[in-house]
């Protein structure tokens, strides 16, 4: 389902990154919705401006948001991580309080970044609905395996009712779906996207195709 239809940069600002960002910009949203380009150039500041309901964004909603609204989730992964964030202060995709208590804050010391993204990112995702879901690089730590397993959750999810923002950088994901490229600010194929990254030369130029 689609909760919000439309999103336009109107604004920036020298705040959170917000200068990097196309003022003008607009784009229809999607199911899901991925965020694409280099670092630095916007894709977390976007997320985060969506999550916050930015005044710097002209947000179009669907008519059963106006009339009924909805719930977001927004899961950044650093920022989220049981490793760096208060183990209290989590919440589920169900809206219940998800805190794993300092017990398990100091178990996950113990564990792969992987093991705790799935737990974090994964599972809660099987429970998921009628709800935007904003994540942030939520392939970070996961095994070719999990990469895979995250793109038949969300397509779950989506069956009931979700609409997803995620910024990323997970080859599996960008191949799966359209882009929206904030290197070339134009929504995309997954495929043309890592065509075009595939061809760019590190110092930032294009490679010479001429031969």
């Amino acid at each position: 389902m689609i909760h919000l239809k439309k999103i336009k940069i109107v604004e920036t600002s020298e705040g959170y990154g917000e200068e990097v960002l196309k003022k003008g910009f607009e784009f229809e949203c999607g199911h899901v919705n991925l965020m694409v380009g280099d670092q630095g150039c916007g894709k977390s500041t976007l997320l985060r401006m969506i999550s916050n309901n930015s005044k710097h964004l002209e947000i179009t909603l669907a008519d059963h948001v106006i009339t009924k609204g909805i719930q977001s989730y927004y899961f950044d992964t650093e920022k989220d991580n049981p490793r760096v964030k208060d183990p209290q202060m989590y919440t589920s995709l169900s809206g219940k309080d998800e805190g794993i208590g300092y017990v398990g804050a100091l178990t996950s010391r113990f564990r792969s970044h992987g093991e705790i993204m799935e737990n974090m990112i994964l599972d809660p995702l099987k429970d998921a609905k009628d709800c935007v879901v904003i994540l942030d690089e939520p392939e970070s730590g996961l095994s070719i395996k999990n990469q895979f397993r995250l793109i038949k959750e969300i397509s779950a999810a989506v069956e009931r009712g979700c609409q997803f923002f995620i910024a990323t950088h997970c080859y599996p994901l960008i191949e799966a779906y359209d882009v929206m490229s904030l290197e070339h600010w134009k929504t995309m194929k997954g495929e043309d996207f890592i065509k075009l990254a595939r061809e760019k030369r590190y110092d930032g130029t294009e490679k010479d195709n001429s031969d």
